[in-house]
């Protein structure tokens, strides 16, 4: 490992000290191509990981040095900030210098030593219960690198649409609230549509649906509702509603909107009210292309597995846009947020962690939240993970009764815990249990996402259900 990772925790930790803000990851990535013998260009950053070269030498970069001036009270900029914080780290008395100059690989234990000393310079943390969304200002959010990037140009276009896709607990919603907030800063008005929270018989039925989606929206926008303006059983709901947003939403509003409908996947099980609605949806972006009126407004729409309703190419909204696909952390990730909860972790415990978690965000937050809250020992976390004593107990009981209540999804589980190797599994079945986050997508067969699920449900699955 690099002297490189040294600095970084260093600076990392000096930024928090004196800021209470983490460097994000796209920072990181500057500092280390700009840590390098060859320097290289902004431009040449932008293209190598997919971001707008105007992005990082116009926002990011200049941000970064000015940040960083301020905490080492020296000028800092991308030609001399290799020497700036080598000289902190002198003044700081908190890596030998020689080491540092060097340029060669430390080994493990020196990394072990190294980083528990940067930690020295961190607050202590305010941890958080992780559960649902990460707050805005959490110091436990991991950048998707280039997604946020890229997310947050594209919801300034006119008649953007945005689609995260990602099994339960990836992060989705955490990204969906912070292109509301970037939306915000910039004096858009914003609505967020619970797709969960309409209930059965409205879900039952396309009329009622969108009569309920056009209240919902006027009622967050504080306008005053009017549907019978715009409402005509013989022009039909679809027609009626686009109508009502039209003339009585966008007409009314001097800013662009930006809805982001959460959990789309809640409609599936309505097909024919899904059908219809994701057709409109399909319809009001195309009408961003050439009416001024409706290029205010822009779509975010989050699900968490393929959307299986059959559509029409040229009528699916599932093939337009900016699409983002959330994967679980890697490695790098992972360490990130280790350091993030001031644990120190070498290698085999991170690649303990990976077998049995899998890099997957909720999974991973939850075990670095009771290791630094000392409530348990990684080698008993290790042990005890995949039992109803464990620190998943709820989640794992919770996918179990998910289980148990579906024969099919159960049968499926029951094939997949008889192999060690990727299967095919029923198409539809096969998205259901990939939007629980059990299961992985290995080309066009399946397997189970990590460790803990494998082990939990080969005790737990009820008899009649399997045999192994």
């Amino acid at each position: 490992m690099k002297d490189f990772e040294t600095i970084i925790n260093f600076v990392d930790s000096l930024v928090h000290t004196k800021t209470g803000e983490y460097l994000n990851d796209l920072q990181r990535v500057i500092l280390k191509e700009c840590w390098q013998d060859h320097k290289y260009t902004y431009d040449y950053i932008a293209s190598k990981y997919d971001y707008s070269a105007n992005y990082i030498k116009q926002g990011v970069a200049p941000k970064l040095w000015k940040t960083i001036s301020k905490v080492t009270g020296e000028k800092v900029s991308k030609s001399n900030f290799h020497s700036v914080l080598e000289r902190q780290i002198i003044l700081n008395n908190d890596i030998n210098h020689q080491q540092l100059t060097k340029r060669s690989h430390f080994n493990q234990d020196k990394m072990s030593i190294l980083s528990s000393r940067s930690r020295k310079f961190v607050e202590p943390v305010q941890l958080e219960i992780p559960i649902d969304n990460v707050p805005l200002n959490s110091p436990f959010y991991i950048e998707r690198i280039p997604h946020e990037a890229r997310c947050y140009q594209e919801i300034l276009c006119d008649g953007a649409f945005i689609r995260i896709k990602a099994p339960r607990q990836m992060g989705k919603s955490s990204l969906m609230y912070r292109i509301l907030d970037r939306a915000k800063k910039q004096n858009f008005h914003t609505c967020m549509i619970h797709l969960q929270q309409a209930e059965s018989q409205i879900l039952d039925d396309l009329n009622s649906f969108l009569r309920w989606f056009c209240a919902n929206l006027t009622q967050q926008l504080n306008l005053e509702l009017n549907l019978a303006a715009t409402w005509d059983d013989i022009l039909g709901a679809k027609m009626s509603c686009t109508s009502y947003i039209q003339e009585y939403i966008l007409a009314k509003l001097d800013r662009p909107l930006v809805i982001a409908l959460e959990e789309v996947n809640q409609i599936i099980e309505y097909p024919q009210v899904a059908k219809e609605f994701l057709t409109l949806l399909r319809f009001w972006h195309e009408r961003t292309k050439t009416n001024a009126l409706w290029q205010k407004l822009r779509l975010v729409m989050v699900h968490s597995t393929e959307i299986y309703i059959p559509l029409n190419i040229n009528q699916s909204p599932l093939n337009i846009g900016l699409k983002i696909e959330l994967q679980p952390f890697s490695r790098q990730q992972v360490r990130d947020l280790v350091l993030r909860h001031h644990l120190t972790l070498n290698d085999r415990d991170l690649e303990q962690l990976a077998i049995l978690l899998g890099g997957y965000p909720y999974l991973i937050r939850k075990a670095l939240y009771h290791l630094s809250r000392q409530d348990i020992a990684l080698s008993e976390l290790l042990q005890t993970a995949a039992t109803d004593g464990g620190i998943y107990s709820n989640h794992l009981q919770r996918h179990l009764r998910n289980l148990e209540s579906d024969p099919e999804l159960i049968a499926a589980f029951k094939l997949l815990l008889k192999s060690e190797q990727p299967i095919n599994i029923e198409q539809i079945t096969g998205f259901k249990l990939h939007s629980m986050g059990l299961i992985d997508f290995v080309g066009n067969q399946v397997a189970i996402t990590c460790g803990l699920y494998r082990e939990y449900f080969r005790d737990n699955l009820p008899i009649t259900a399997i045999a192994i």
